[in-house]
């Protein structure tokens, strides 16, 4: 494996961006978000509204189609949004630093705008997970459940660091030039408080299964290493929340929004439900 799972959210972001249609299609708007326009897909009815954010680093990261195969499904029951950060894809670059915080305030602002009003449930995946969290800790009063897909943890990066110090350094994430963007921000998620009383749900993905025939011995050997601290962190954080909800899925890899978007539905779904009934913050 010559990426951490953290990391693996670029390749993610990659197919989004090539399953990215026109541009100019009618569906999209874009919205301000404080002085550059982010492009928004906003879709559906219904409350509390559903808001979706890809993996990737807060300057870099996938298109909103990466939600291609969740968000018209999830539109049935409620209303929708997915987007694509301040300078990716087609919307405008916005003001540095790009870490967690900045990308909260653009998209609460663009939200606003966008007259889509909370509460709102977030659904993140990748690095959207400590996205995720930074926003709600900001806003706590306005977000009212969380599922976060396959999420980075910061715990992970700080254990893999140590890791690739002595098995391969190459790979470690604090070499890699991306770093600089991931580490204020999961700083600020690990600052972040979740709010009280709301269902957060992490889903891990353990897949697939069998690994593929043309995998090198050396990337087979490290996977039965960090699979194991990836699921390890996820249960550590989890645990800590009155009501946290752990999925462990082997049916998917770090891509479930494509690979297993009956599950991600479900999950969304019955957060939807729970926060419909009064039952997120009890």
């Amino acid at each position: 494996m010559k990426k951490s799972p953290a990391l693996l959210a670029s390749i993610v972001s990659g197919i989004a961006i090539f399953l990215a249609t026109d541009p100019g299609r009618s569906a999209f708007t874009y919205v301000d978000a404080g002085g550059h326009e982010l492009r928004m897909l906003i879709s559906g009815s219904g409350h509390p509204a559903v808001v979706f954010e890809t993996g990737g680093t807060p300057a870099d990261g996938g298109a909103l189609e990466g939600w291609d195969r969740v968000q018209p499904r999830v539109s049935k029951f409620a209303t929708t949004v997915s987007y694509d950060r301040a300078g990716i894809v087609w919307s405008e670059p916005g003001p540095k630093p790009r870490d967690a915080r900045q990308v909260a305030r653009e998209l609460h602002t663009a939200l606003g705008n966008a007259h889509v009003a909370p509460p709102y449930i977030l659904v993140g995946h990748s690095f959207g997970g400590p996205l995720n969290r930074v926003f709600a800790g900001m806003y706590p009063g306005e977000v009212v459940g969380m599922v976060l897909l396959d999420p980075t943890q910061e715990e992970f990066m700080d254990w893999y660091h140590d890791w690739s110090q002595t098995h391969d350094r190459e790979h470690d994430p604090h070499v890699n030039p991306e770093w600089k963007d991931y580490q204020p921000s999961l700083v600020e998620a690990h600052e972040s408080r979740v709010p009280e009383g709301i269902p957060v749900v992490l889903v891990t993905a353990m897949g697939p299964r069998v690994l593929p025939a043309f995998m090198p011995e050396k990337e087979r050997e490290e996977m039965k290493l960090v699979r194991p601290a990836w699921l390890k962190f996820h249960q550590e954080w989890v645990e800590k929340l009155p009501k946290g909800r752990h999925i462990i899925t082997e049916k998917s890899g770090h891509g479930i929004p494509f690979e297993e978007p009956d599950l991600v539905i479900k999950t969304i779904r019955e957060v939807f439900d729970a926060a419909q009934t009064g039952d997120g913050r009890r």
